[in-house]
């Protein structure tokens, strides 16, 4: 199901300091985002779990998303929860020092407080990393827990590098009872990523 109006719940649909990294960093050049009919064709099929409604995307959105999801419309007007995934090309790779410091510094931007940032297990494959950061964030007058995945898969080949953000924003109130969405949500990103790194390597 697809629903036209965008998010309107005060979640910010926040780009990622990883992406900020690309642009910035000596080693990466042609970082940009990738979006429309770009988008990788697994994004396009990536379900949404019951109560959840995706959103159309403006083409004029301020900031480059490849996917948002929505669930529970509160009484003003917002939402409980919202999803977000961003994609971004680019040529070259980042150091893993400095992918780790940059991991959590979108919830650093929000003053997000009890941050955690994990490395994901991935198959051995050189110039990738997965990180996930969480945190908590008062957001207008709500307290909201922040989860932003950042999967990244440097190559030489030109823009063939991917950088994939995988972020949630939940209502502290409904965190519990989204807790198993939550789960299936951010294991559907994580397990395409670890099967194309594997099936890379294999090939390789």
């Amino acid at each position: 199901m697809t629903t036209s109006p965008p998010p309107s719940q005060g979640h910010p649909l926040a780009a990622s300091s990883l992406a900020d990294l690309l642009i910035e960093d000596e080693y990466v050049e042609d970082a940009g985002a990738i979006a429309g009919v770009h988008v990788p064709e697994w994004l396009q099929r990536l379900g949404v779990p019951q109560g959840w409604m995706l959103v159309e995307i403006a083409d004029n959105s301020r900031v480059p998303l490849a996917r948002i999801a929505v669930c529970g419309p509160r009484d003003d007007d917002g939402w409980e929860a919202t999803e977000t995934i961003s994609v971004f090309g680019y040529t070259g790779r980042l150091m893993f020092g400095d992918v780790f410091s940059n991991a959590s510094g979108t919830l650093r931007a929000l003053d997000a407080t009890d941050i955690t940032t994990k490395v994901l297990p991935i198959p051995p494959t050189q110039h990738a990393a997965a990180l996930r950061s969480s945190g908590i964030a008062v957001i207008g007058d709500r307290r909201v827990w922040v989860q932003q995945s950042n999967y990244l898969a440097g190559s030489y080949q030109r823009h063939a590098g991917r950088l994939y953000v995988h972020s949630i924003f939940v209502d502290s109130q409904c965190l519990t009872r989204l807790a198993e969405d939550i789960a299936r949500m951010s294991d559907a990103v994580y397990l395409v990523f670890v099967t194309t790194l594997g099936n890379e390597h294999r090939a390789g």
